[in-house]
């Protein structure tokens, strides 16, 4: 037996709520109601298809009734019904979500064609409803199974990179350390949500991911690079982007992070690499990520020198504010890496 559609009455006019009564009791299972104020003691989502209501009744309007009904359950079909109706209630009715308004006296066939009217846009409107939170579903879905395998190979990539050249490792771990730092002070610049935050810091970790393409003893070399080594070594941005975009581009999002990798050499004076980008044109990413990279390089011990003393090397920093750094971005730096522990 097919489940009869539920239909809300409220109308404080016994004669009228006997009235639909008798008209609607062999179709649908009724809950009838006197006033407003009765129905907003049980009226939860999904308790009816359809409400029928007086607009003029004692205590609550039938107008306000609507509102506080709808914003419990906002798909249900409300049909406003009137002994006194006129344009402006009509009108104001509509507004605030009535599906029809029906003048008292009225027929019982056009009272049930109106009704079953609403119940076929309510279930349209649940099916379609339904349709979207699936759809969501999926997209978070696919959104977690790439979420998942994009740090998946991000930690394929890191662990390659230790096994290359453990220097870059740690020193890829600590630059992200130092960016992630910085970066929490440069909400003037740029706001992120904490799962952007952690999508920085991991992309940082990745930004001398292109030395996997760089000959070993080219980064082992005990001593300075020669003018042909030097260019070999200016790859490895390049190199990086093109291993980690397959990772990116499918993730929107995430493309506006490849310049972490593309740019975090640059210089603000234009004579970085690999594209020779100045002032403005480096993104801010790439900026942050400039100041901690070389902070870390000189603060570390290497083939060819040992490593700075912090002072020596903020002394450094400074120096290249407005030539390799960006200005506003090294002096936010300067504070947090002259607190932070090393």
């Amino acid at each position: 037996m097919k489940k009869k559609n539920k239909i809300i009455i409220v109308d404080d006019e016994k004669s009228v709520r006997e009235s639909i009564k008798m008209i609607l009791k062999d179709y649908y299972d009724l809950s009838v109601f006197t006033k407003g104020d009765e129905i907003l003691k049980e009226f939860k989502e999904d308790m009816a298809d359809v409400a029928l209501l007086d607009i003029k009744m004692p205590g609550i309007s039938g107008i306000e009734l609507l509102k506080k009904l709808k914003t419990i359950d906002e798909d249900i079909e409300i049909i406003m019904i009137t002994g006194y109706g006129t344009l402006d209630s009509a009108t104001e009715a509509m507004r605030n979500g009535a599906s029809a308004y029906v003048n008292k006296p009225f027929s019982k066939n056009k009272l049930l064609e109106i009704i079953e009217e609403k119940i076929k846009k309510r279930g349209k409107n649940r099916e379609k409803k339904k349709k979207l939170l699936d759809l969501e579903n999926v997209k978070k879905s696919l959104e977690k199974k790439t979420k998942d395998f994009y740090y998946s190979t991000v930690d394929s990539l890191l662990a390659a990179i230790n096994a290359k050249d453990g220097y870059t490792s740690i020193h890829s771990e600590q630059v992200a350390r130092y960016a992630s730092l910085i970066l929490e002070e440069c909400s003037s610049f740029v706001k992120l949500i904490p799962e952007e935050k952690n999508i920085f810091h991991y992309l940082v970790s990745l930004h001398d991911i292109g030395k996997i393409g760089i000959p070993e003893r080219i980064l082992s070399k005990d001593g300075k690079l020669d003018a042909k080594e030097w260019k070999i070594i200016q790859k490895h941005p390049d190199i990086g982007c093109s291993i980690v975009s397959p990772i990116l581009n499918p993730m929107s999002i995430l493309k506006n992070y490849m310049c972490i990798i593309q740019d975090h050499h640059e210089k603000y004076d234009g004579t970085g690499y690999p594209k020779g980008k100045k002032g403005n044109e480096i993104p801010l990413f790439a900026c942050i990520i400039s100041i901690a990279d070389v902070y870390h390089a000189m603060r570390s011990d290497r083939p060819y020198r040992k490593a700075l003393s912090k002072k020596e090397t903020l002394k450094n920093l400074k120096e290249g504010r407005g030539t390799h750094f960006h200005p506003e971005i090294l002096d936010i730096a300067l504070k947090v890496l002259e607190n932070c522990g090393d």
